[in-house]
């Protein structure tokens, strides 16, 4: 059945009031290849800026949420922001949701681990620089509890390297 006949069926047949017609599911699987992000995690960015965050999982497991804060180099508060990850049976893929308290805003997607790499892909509001743009954030991992984020910016159709982050996880 097509979605807008699904949508139908449910509006004609079902109050949208009522309970849902679909029982609750388990968390999906496929949230475990992003365990590698939970606990507190500190970051260093090649500009000098510390990024402190704190992953954990939300709504019973079904999403993972990331607090973050950074500041500069010398200490001075820089962002504080959310991260909200969770994974789209439909789509089959990864989506997530960012805003912080420069005005960076905006969605991505990843299809999950391909040839060692993770990759998150989607379209942010640059709070920093007033503008929309594809964004790109590159994850490579060093050991269990450390790994490089490579974050890009797309500028007249190509990939342009926006910041580099080493990473360091505490479990929880």
């Amino acid at each position: 059945m097509e979605d807008s006949q699904k949508m139908l069926d449910y509006l004609d047949n079902y109050r949208p009031t009522g309970r849902p017609v679909a029982e609750r599911k388990e968390p999906a699987k496929e949230l475990q290849q992003l365990d590698f992000l939970l606990g507190k995690m500190v970051s260093h960015f090649n500009t000098g800026v510390k990024f402190e965050a704190e992953t954990k999982p939300i709504m019973g497991g079904h999403y993972y949420v990331m607090d973050l804060h950074a500041t500069h180099q010398d200490g001075t508060p820089k962002l504080d922001g959310i991260w909200i990850i969770g994974w789209s049976e439909v789509d089959n893929h990864f989506e997530s949701y960012y805003v912080d308290s420069l005005g960076t805003m905006g969605t991505s997607t990843s299809p999950g681990w391909e040839d060692g790499h993770l990759a998150f892909v989607g379209s942010h509001v640059v709070g920093e620089v007033g503008v929309r743009t594809m964004t790109k954030d590159f994850y490579t991992p060093i050991d269990d509890d450390h790994f490089r984020l490579d974050a890009y910016v797309e500028v007249d159709g190509e990939w342009k390297l926006y910041d580099v982050q080493q990473c360091e996880r505490t479990r929880l």
